[in-house]
């Protein structure tokens, strides 16, 4: 199984400035993916990405799978990724 994993912003300073990771192994959650994502990168993705009370994502992490924000399928972070899957992430953006 083999997932893409596309990194946007701020997020490329946590991920060695790669803007896409491919994840090949088992089927995992979204959950799943972001902890070997944390596993990866370390300490400064997780505290860029989770809130540190709860480690659910901060709500203002944009976290798109082939093209649907994942608080709007069924299972949200339990949602099971299939081979092929491309996982969008988009850090906060600020300007003005």
């Amino acid at each position: 199984m083999s997932i893409t994993v596309k990194s946007f912003l701020t997020l490329r300073q946590v991920t060695n400035n790669q803007s896409e990771i491919v994840l090949d192994g088992d089927p995992m959650t979204i959950r799943e993916l972001l902890d070997r994502l944390e596993e990866m990168f370390g300490r400064e993705l997780s505290e860029m990405m989770f809130e540190p009370e709860t480690r659910e994502v901060h709500h203002f992490f944009k976290i798109i799978i082939n093209g649907r924000h994942y608080t709007t399928l069924p299972d949200k972070v339990e949602t099971v990724l299939k081979d092929g899957d491309v996982v969008a992430i988009f850090p906060p953006v600020a300007g003005g």
